[in-house]
């Protein structure tokens, strides 16, 4: 089944009204749309070719396969000249929202709507510990599965390796952002015996002035390197 962008109609007898619209008021004044006579001349072409077709093949006393084939070929073409010049519309911040609505494009929204951040924190947990390396899991908090919060990408995780734990984030250092868990983590040979404290939130990848946003933090796991 063919696809259709939300501005043109599947159905041929509404692409025929939307394509007359959009053929008449094109020509009626092509600059309004920032474009020009030529661009209207081609668009009133395959216009005049799809709707003398489109009416061949609906006429009862007219209607076989060789003219529907005839208005499916025409539409095919009228929607490959037009589908352009529809895109360049919508997307010229020149033409006024009403010109677009007018002539039936999608008006595209200006603000996007930004991502919150995240208001849970994950929760981690120690899978298995081998040498020089840990697997661990996250999800979020009061969560039964391995869902993310809305809008987060996936979990910043922040450690400390010492002779004692952490108590704080700000003790730890960035490690980099997992999306998926379980997740691996690998430790340097002189890790062994030290301890190592994690620290994680989640994080979105955009949000208010296109900006990563962070939500709060997971509680400390403390964890023996082998």
């Amino acid at each position: 089944m063919a696809s259709y962008p939300p501005y043109i109609p599947p159905k041929d007898a509404l692409f025929a009204n939307w394509l007359s619209n959009f053929s008449t008021l094109l020509a009626g004044n092509p600059t309004d749309y920032g474009l020009d006579a030529a661009d209207a001349s081609a668009v009133s072409a395959v216009n005049t070719t799809f709707q003398d077709a489109y009416l061949v093949s609906q006429d009862p006393s007219t209607r076989t396969a060789p003219t529907v084939a005839a208005k499916d070929a025409a539409r095919a073409s009228a929607e490959a000249v037009v589908r352009p010049y529809a895109v360049q519309i919508s997307r010229n911040s020149a033409v006024t929202d009403q010109k677009k609505a007018d002539i039936g494009v999608t008006i595209p929204s200006q603000v996007p709507t930004p991502i919150a951040a995240p208001t849970v924190a994950p929760d981690l947990a120690l899978i298995a510990a081998t040498h020089g390396s840990m697997s661990l899991s996250y999800k979020a908090a009061g969560s039964s599965g391995k869902s993310k919060p809305f809008g987060a990408i996936g979990v910043e995780i922040f450690r400390s390796v010492g002779t004692v734990s952490a108590t704080d984030p700000a003790q730890a250092t960035y490690n980099g952002t997992v999306t998926k868990s379980p997740f691996r983590q690998s430790f340097a040979a002189e890790d062994a015996g030290k301890v190592c404290t994690f620290f994680a939130r989640f994080v979105t990848r955009s949000g208010p002035d296109g900006q990563a946003q962070v939500g709060p933090w997971s509680g400390a796991i403390n964890v023996h390197v082998v």
